[in-house]
């Protein structure tokens, strides 16, 4: 790719979904999106940038757990967001891995997950992780308690230009142990993983564990702000 192309994004979906929110959040970042969710060996041919998306649970046999909490697990698509992890990093591609991503990225460079925040947390959970609104639905949009710590000097911070940042939060799985390669730059207040960065060299690697492309129009800009820094380092690399 020159420079002045598009940048190419491979996103990974599970299987009948086609990642409308994703792909429109990476288009108004200025990339094209390319939606996978079979297994290719060829998949990261041509492409610029590898974002990983939400979905059901990991499998919890993937990082040697015997728990039975996980739903929606699907490991043919664990293997395969593993392997365009390991891809990606030999190539040195630009990476952005949210919700479901970022605990598959977790497992993929070694570390472990908590299957079930509610049974870990317990009732009296300080901070909640999943909010169901009047109409029954999970709701989407920044929740107020919902407040993400920054680490000081992380990437992150750069990006989205503050140390706390509430979010929208839609998850039952985070992580337990840190994978060695990666490191945790936020938290909640109760200790929730929130996003990890690489210690391995990298263009760009990040990994929330909310959903910046559903609070892009909420956030004061910072969600724009994370696929804007993701696209921007993906237009550099081909």
């Amino acid at each position: 790719m020159s420079f002045s192309d598009t940048p190419r994004i491979l996103v990974t979906a599970a299987a009948g979904s086609a990642a409308d929110e994703y792909c429109e959040a990476v288009r108004q970042a200025g990339a094209e999106p390319i939606v996978v969710s079979a297994e290719d060996v060829h998949a990261l041919t041509g492409i610029d940038g590898l974002l990983l998306t939400g979905g059901g649970d990991v499998d919890p046999a993937a990082y040697g757990s015997g728990s039975a909490l996980a739903h929606q697990v699907d490991a043919a698509r664990d293997a395969f967001e593993i392997a365009l992890l390991s891809k990606a990093r030999e190539q040195g591609l630009p990476t952005l891995c949210i919700c479901r991503g970022l605990q598959i990225a977790n497992v993929a460079f070694g570390g472990s997950l908590i299957p079930d925040l509610p049974t870990e947390l317990g009732p009296e959970a300080a901070v909640p992780h999943e909010v169901i609104g009047p109409d029954g639905r999970v709701r989407r949009e920044p929740i107020p308690e919902h407040v993400v710590q920054i680490e000081a000097g992380s990437r992150l911070e750069h990006i989205v230009r503050t140390l706390t940042l509430t979010t929208g939060t839609r998850h039952h799985q985070s992580v337990d142990r840190c994978a060695e390669d990666l490191r945790v730059v936020g938290r909640t207040a109760d200790g929730v993983v929130e996003a990890l960065e690489a210690t391995f060299d990298s263009s760009f690697w990040l990994a929330v564990q909310w959903h910046p492309e559903s609070t892009r129009d909420s956030d004061d800009g910072a969600s724009r702000r994370i696929f804007t820094a993701f696209v921007l380092a993906a237009g550099r690399s081909g």
